[in-house]
């Protein structure tokens, strides 16, 4: 009898040994579930800002750059004067930066065209003739752009 009882308790230690490792077994695996979760999301964002001062008019804008797209906000705020406030949505190629400028003008919404250059503590703005094309002005021709503005990196607020 004591025999048996012996064999019981010994495969009663063995099962809780057993159930014991099944249980580190899945939380490794947990683990390295969550490890791939983690790095499968993807690229960091990064959000810049910058601005433009000149006189009492103010050009403020906001990037979050996450892999190759990008969105943000754009204020023009000249003192006095009618103001532009909106978002953007785009690409980032390079450099640069295509970006649709969906805005609030004169109590009309507006869709342009934004080329951006990032140039290292700088955010440079691309201007030229605009034509509209199907509701949103475009760069006539991009290749006669110039840089109409030049913004600096500021703190976030």
């Amino acid at each position: 009898m004591k025999k048996i009882a012996v064999y019981c308790s010994f495969i009663f230690a063995l099962g809780a040994c057993n159930s014991k490792n099944a249980e580190t077994q899945t939380t490794d695996n947990t683990t390295s579930n969550a490890d791939t979760v983690a790095t499968a999301t993807g690229p960091v964002a990064e959000t810049l800002c910058f601005e433009e001062k000149v006189g009492k008019d103010l050009t403020t804008v906001s990037l979050t750059i996450e892999g190759n797209k990008v969105t943000g906000k754009m204020e023009w705020l000249p003192w006095e004067k009618d103001q532009a406030r909106g978002t953007l949505m785009g690409e980032k190629k390079g450099n640069e930066i295509i970006a649709d400028y969906e805005y609030m003008i004169e109590g009309s919404n507006q869709l342009e065209e934004k080329i951006f250059v990032l140039e290292g503590d700088k955010l440079l703005v691309k201007s030229g003739e605009l034509e509209d094309k199907n509701g949103k002005l475009i760069l006539k021709d991009r290749n006669k752009a110039t840089i109409g503005q030049t913004l600096v990196k500021v703190a976030c607020p």
